[in-house]
């Protein structure tokens, strides 16, 4: 290699990794800004204050800071009203809420603009650096002969979205002046239509969408650190509103990491959580828990997943991101999963999509990473339920883990999503891992909740997890042991992960 060739090489390489730590740390700021946004929103509803006597009209005029409740003796100069929770009367307080919304509406839009530009750095920046390093391969081969079209033409796409993010921020685009798109109307609730479109909006439509549409951060198909930022300042409402042990308990869990990527909430308190930014990372498990499990139990789902994410680093190279996907109203008690297989087909199509979307924007940078879908226990039924539908489900894996039954009696019922293109499941596409001294997975012989993966009639790998020396005096413990750290079960669970072969 000639030197002026090694040090163009090395230009490359270092801006690969430039434009990767920017769509990282633009993605980064996002999140961090909107949280801010919420914030300032919520100083503005405190000096807004409750208004004790004041008519409902003006009540919302004044927490609006479209109108002035002087309190008695205010002269209109400005002070905290009697009995007013807090609330910052007259021309003073009108103004301090008009200035503190003004700055609140600032961050949301400096916060959609960095939003903006991580998806973009994401995916016409990922086309730049495919099209950068295979012509560096081709002068390697054939020097001054490098092929750089590619380059040139991504590099032009990239200057074009950028242009966008700088104007935006120049205020050259007016937000009111964008019609509003309604996602799941006019994409069918398809997560790769969803995925394309969303990528073709400008920040201004991104900001109004955001901003109508509270449900947006549960739409399958937008990026990770999107859905994030909106779900947390979804959270942060529903919460001053009126907290519940669900809602609290994913505050805290959220708090404990920042890192952590909420990636769905929904009205009714099912929620899913991400230990980082799926978008990017090398491999994703996604853990569909079992019985009694709901968004207070959210550490213990998160600890489970996290456990198979580093057993799986064991077997494969690369980052690894783990999702608590507690995307389903889960039966409370074993007698109520045990006789119906309702609430694993209720929230099927959740999973589907929720995977779908996934999988539409990781496709939408080039890059098609694994992802292991594990249904444990109760969920082996969701996680069965939701690959009986023939449009497939987005997973290169399907691991049943402790299951009394999967919904169906067959893996020639078992269906993958391959980047929308559906196919039947083969029988290493789906695996049954259990111990024999598990009580749980002989329900299956009762047929209620379907066959078992891994059994003779059902088809697909099986994998026995029984721990060496146990005996009939591990019935007690077998089912809820699969996920501890040390375990033959854990081992074969980031083998299974980490290894496709």
């Amino acid at each position: 290699m000639s030197p002026a060739l090694g040090v163009e090489t090395q230009r490359v390489e270092t801006l690969v990794i430039a434009l990767d730590h920017a769509e990282s740390r633009s993605a980064a700021v996002g999140r961090e800004t909107e949280g801010a946004a919420a914030d300032l929103d919520a100083v503005v509803r405190r000096l807004a204050g409750g208004l004790g006597g004041v008519g409902g009209a003006r009540t919302a005029a004044v927490a609006t800071g479209l109108g002035d409740a002087p309190g008695p003796g205010d002269g209109g100069s400005g002070v905290w009203g009697p009995g007013s929770a807090g609330g910052w009367f007259g021309h003073a307080g009108s103004r301090a809420r008009a200035r503190v919304a003004d700055a609140a509406a600032e961050a949301r839009m400096l916060s959609g603009a960095c939003l903006y530009l991580a998806d973009v750095l994401r995916v016409e920046g990922s086309r730049l650096s495919r099209a950068l390093i295979a012509w560096a391969d081709d002068e390697r081969r054939r020097p001054g002969e490098g092929d750089h079209t590619e380059v040139i033409d991504a590099d032009l796409a990239l200057s074009v979205r950028l242009r966008e993010v700088a104007d935006s921020l120049a205020g050259h685009t007016d937000a009111a002046a964008v019609a509003c798109l309604d996602l799941s109307g006019t994409t069918g609730d398809d997560p790769r239509a969803v995925a394309g479109l969303w990528h073709s909006l400008g920040p201004a439509e991104r900001e109004r969408l955001a901003r109508d549409h509270p449900d947006l951060g549960s739409v399958a198909g937008l990026s990770s650190a999107t859905r994030d930022a909106i779900n947390r300042t979804r959270l942060r409402r529903l919460v001053a509103a009126g907290p519940t042990p669900g809602l609290l308990a994913l505050s805290d869990h959220l708090a404990e990491d920042p890192g952590r990527h909420l990636l769905a909430l929904h009205r009714d308190g099912r929620a899913v959580v991400a230990s980082g930014d799926p978008d990017g990372a090398d491999g994703v498990v996604t853990l569909i828990p079992g019985t009694g499990s709901s968004t207070q139990s959210i550490d213990r789902t998160a600890e489970r997943a996290q456990a198979m994410c580093e057993a799986g680093a064991e077997n494969s190279t690369g980052s690894c991101v783990s999702v608590s996907w507690q995307g389903y109203d889960a039966p409370e008690k074993v007698t109520d999963a045990g006789f119906s297989a309702a609430p694993a087909r209720a929230h099927a199509h959740d999973l589907r999509t929720f995977a779908a979307g996934l999988d539409a924007v990781e496709r939408m940078d080039g890059v098609d990473s694994p992802h292991a879908a594990v249904g444990y226990s109760y969920g082996s039924a969701v996680l069965g339920a939701a690959a009986a539908d023939p449009s497939g489900l987005a997973a290169d894996r399907m691991i049943h883990v402790g299951s009394p039954g999967a919904t169906v009696d067959t893996v020639a019922q078992q269906w993958v999503d391959e980047g929308g293109t559906a196919r039947q499941a083969g029988e290493r596409d789906v695996v049954g891992v259990a111990s024999r001294w598990d009580p749980v997975p002989w329900w299956s012989i009762t047929g209620v909740l379907g066959a078992r993966p891994g059994t003779e009639d059902f088809g697909g790998l099986s994998v026995d997890v029984t721990e060496p020396g146990s005996g009939p005096g591990s019935t007690r413990g077998a089912h809820s042991a699969y996920f501890d750290r040390g375990t033959v079960s854990l081992a074969e669970l980031g083998r299974l992960i980490g290894d496709r072969d």
